[in-house]
């Protein structure tokens, strides 16, 4: 029982239930209020099982995202990344350097001209080998 109802309280209530009532109506009036206490003990039932999924659902979705960290955190797929990066860096500087053993370039010979330009801001010299031959019209 609840510490503010004892006996004695509940014995008046009882009387005066009887008196108001009566004794005809008393059994009809207690089933209404035991089914009215049933209903408001199912709400508050309800009410706090609402608040308990929530409950339920926040560390759920707290869970998940430890789960995504711990996944992010991977220590394999750091090492991995790490490796590609390596082996990236290694292939933009050997694209960087010549081969040891590559063929070094030449220099032009000394009466080519064509290929050594005197002044950088003007136009090469176009090769007479490289002008084509003037288009021959044909008629038929």
């Amino acid at each position: 029982m609840n510490p503010g109802f004892g006996a004695a309280e509940l014995i008046i209530i009882v009387i005066l239930a009887l008196v108001v009532v009566g004794p005809k109506d008393l059994p009809l009036m207690m089933r209404k209020a035991g089914r009215f206490i049933g209903q408001m003990r199912a709400m508050a039932r309800d009410f706090q099982n609402s608040f308990d999924e929530l409950g339920r659902e926040a560390e759920l979705s707290e869970l998940k995202k430890e789960v995504e960290a711990l996944k992010k955190a991977n220590p394999v797929s750091e090492v991995t990344d790490e490796l590609r990066a390596a082996e990236a860096d290694l292939k933009r500087s050997a694209l960087d350097k010549a081969h040891p053993r590559a063929a070094k370039p030449t220099k032009p010979a000394l009466g080519d001209e064509a290929m050594l330009p005197l002044n950088p801001e003007a136009e090469p010299v176009p090769d007479a080998s490289s002008e084509a031959p003037p288009a021959q019209s044909r008629q038929d």
